[in-house]
């Protein structure tokens, strides 16, 4: 069930995030980011999105590996399978 929960409001704040991220203020990319978030361990095409912006991106790899341990399991498991040079799955 609590996957199920993950996807439906992952998915939700996708679109919300989309929807918003024109407006000046940054709520777009918080709720693009906590929406990626809840899907990239179930769906392989978020994966392979992060893996890319973090490759594009070495800030953005930097900060989610010196922040890791503060996370929950799930996450730091997500963290460690998105990395730009983590095989393929």
């Amino acid at each position: 069930m609590l996957p199920v929960l993950h996807q439906v409001f992952g998915s939700t704040l996708v679109v919300a995030g989309l929807i918003v991220l024109p407006l000046p203020l940054p709520f777009g990319l918080i709720m693009l980011t906590v929406g990626f978030a809840l899907l990239a361990p179930y769906i392989p095409a978020v994966q392979r999105l992060i893996k890319r912006m973090r490759a594009k991106w070495p800030d953005l790899d930097a900060a989610l590996r010196r922040y890791r341990h503060r996370f929950p399991p799930v996450v730091r498991k997500t963290i460690d399978k998105t990395h730009p040079t983590a095989p393929a799955e």
